[in-house]
Formats: structure tokens, C-alpha cells, sequence
């Protein structure tokens, strides 16, 4: 009975620091993605799946830059 009296007191906190590093690593992941886009519309191997592919990928993490940047411009005011 302690054990389970001991567990329900842990209280699980989710730290900020996780929210910054995730934040972090969406910004970075976005720019090397928009970093490969661009490199790879001048290579011969620039096709329209390569396109649809780096579409997919770049619209999530621009919702989430767009969210960041949201936030911070909140926070400011």
C-alpha cells in the first residue's frame, strides 16, 4: 500500500526545456528542409515527387515555426 501511496504523490511536471528543445529542433529541421528544396530544384534529380515529398514535410514544420514565432510575439506583449 505505500508503494502505491508513493506513486500517486509523484507529481510528473512537463519542464519547458522540453518545449525548447522541440521548438529548436522544428526551426533547424525547417531550414535544412527548405535548404534541400532549394538545392534540389537546380539538380537533374528535382521531380515532381521530390517536390511532393519535401511539401509534406515543409508544411508541418512551418505550422509549428508559425506557432513558435505566434507565441513568442504573445509572450512579448
Amino acid at each position: 500500500m505505500l508503494t502505491v501511496t508513493a506513486i500517486a504523490n509523484v507529481h510528473n511536471t512537463f519542464p519547458v526545456e522540453h518545449v525548447v528543445i522541440g521548438g529548436m529542433l522544428a526551426t533547424i529541421s525547417l531550414i535544412i528542409s527548405l535548404s534541400m528544396a532549394e538545392v534540389l530544384v537546380e539538380s537533374e534529380w528535382w521531380n515532381r515527387w521530390a517536390s511532393n515529398t519535401l511539401d509534406i514535410c515543409n508544411t508541418p514544420l512551418l505550422v509549428v515555426f508559425a506557432a513558435i514565432v505566434t507565441f513568442k510575439v504573445l509572450l512579448i506583449l
